[in-house]
Order: structure tokens, then C-alpha cells, then sequence
């Protein structure tokens, strides 16, 4: 089967919190059971940017299936918007110090924004779907974790809304993931983690064959 997948960080390998190497990620481990497979990631991006890459794919008709892994970086709570992110770093002195300080829980609260808005996500979620001919599968965000909600106030709540955006009937089912297959991150893969994302979309592939 020809796979063409985009994603931000989660598909690639790691070396920090813990190590992940490339042979133990879910797209080689789908690529060494046979599949052709086309990994377009991007660590850190919205699902926004991964779509721009559709443009060096387009819908050919080459694909069988395409499967997107984002939402993470769209959804999680934040101190600042992406272009406030980059306005700070571009003044050395004050914009660190600015940066350090704002980067609390208390100020996630108070401004109570994303990178992406719950009605963009869903309508880049549509543009994936009407860019492909072929089948086009979500493997939705991970679960948080009460740690993670901890560290992260509101990524629960978040992640449940963005999740309720993709559709239910082309969803990658990950109930079996647990915490122990994440990393200290609360929100990368670990070895085991990558398992059972492959597993999930080798029996998704055999119930629609079947």
C-alpha cells in the first residue's frame, strides 16, 4: 500500500526527553512490513502548516491512503501567540526575560489561547479530506494524562474539543496507548508508544480490506 502521512513531531525519532531512534518510529516500522511510505513531518507545526505541504503531493491519485497525526501543537493552552513568540525572541535582552516570565500557568489561564482556533482546525481538517481521492485517517491527539493536566492546565479539555473535530468513521482507534507508551514529555512517543500507533493502523487497514 502507498502511504503518503503528515505530521508534526510525533511520527519522528528523539533523542531528548528520551531516546526514540528512527527505526522504532510507527512510519518505518508501517515501511518495513512492506508498505511504500511518504513521511511529510514537521516538528512543531499546526495543522495549517502541514497542509501547505499538500501542495508537492496533490491529489495525483498515486496514494492509497493518507494519514494525519496533528493537533498537539494547535490545541495545547499558551502564554502567546505564535507571532507574539516570534516578536520576543527577535529582541535578544528584554524579550528573553519577557518570554520567562509570561511562561506560566497563571497567564495560560488568563488569556486562555491556542495556536489554532477549534473552527480552523476543522475547516484544514476538511481541506486534508478534499485534497485526496483516496481515504484520509486521523489518528486522533493522545489522551493527556493527569500529570500532563497538571503541568499543562486545560490540555484535557483542549484536546477532547479538537479531537471531536476529526471524523468519527475514518478515526485511528488508540484506546489500547496507555502513559507508559509516552515519554516524560507526557506527549511523545516512546518505543512501545510507536507499536501500538502501528498496530492501530495495521488492523484499521485489515477491517477496510475485509
Amino acid at each position: 500500500m502507498r502511504i503518503l502521512i503528515f505530521t508534526d513531531s510525533l511520527s519522528l525519532p528523539r533523542s531528548t526527553p528520551e531516546v526514540c531512534h528512527h527505526n522504532d518510529t510507527w512510519p518505518e516500522r508501517l515501511r518495513k512490513l512492506g508498505h511504500e511510505v511518504c513521511l511529510s513531518a514537521i516538528g512543531g507545526a499546526t495543522i495549517k502548516t502541514l497542509f501547505k505541504q499538500s501542495f508537492y503531493f496533490g491529489n495525483t491519485g498515486y496514494f492509497d491512503l493518507v494519514i494525519i497525526q496533528s493537533g498537539i501543537v494547535d490545541c495545547a493552552p499558551r502564554f502567546a501567540r505564535q507571532w507574539e513568540v516570534k516578536l520576543l525572541q527577535a529582541t535578544p535582552v528584554l524579550g528573553k526575560v519577557l518570554l520567562k516570565a509570561l511562561n506560566t500557568n497563571f497567564i495560560r489561564g488568563l488569556r486562555n489561547i491556542t495556536y489554532t482556533k477549534p473552527n480552523t482546525f476543522k475547516q484544514f481538517v476538511d481541506k486534508f479530506d478534499a485534497s485526496y481521492a483516496c481515504p484520509v485517517w486521523y489518528i486522533p491527539i493522545l489522551t493527556a494524562s493527569p500529570a500532563y493536566e497538571q503541568r499543562l492546565p486545560g490540555i484535557s479539555k483542549n484536546i477532547e474539543r479538537f479531537n471531536q473535530l476529526l471524523p468519527v468513521e475514518r478515526i485511528i482507534d488508540i484506546k489500547e496507548l496507555t502513559s507508559n507508551d509516552l515519554m516524560s514529555d507526557f506527549h511523545h512517543l516512546n518505543s512501545k508508544g510507536h507499536q501500538v500507533i502501528t498496530n492501530a493502523i495495521i488492523q484499521k487497514i485489515g477491517n477496510e480490506v475485509s
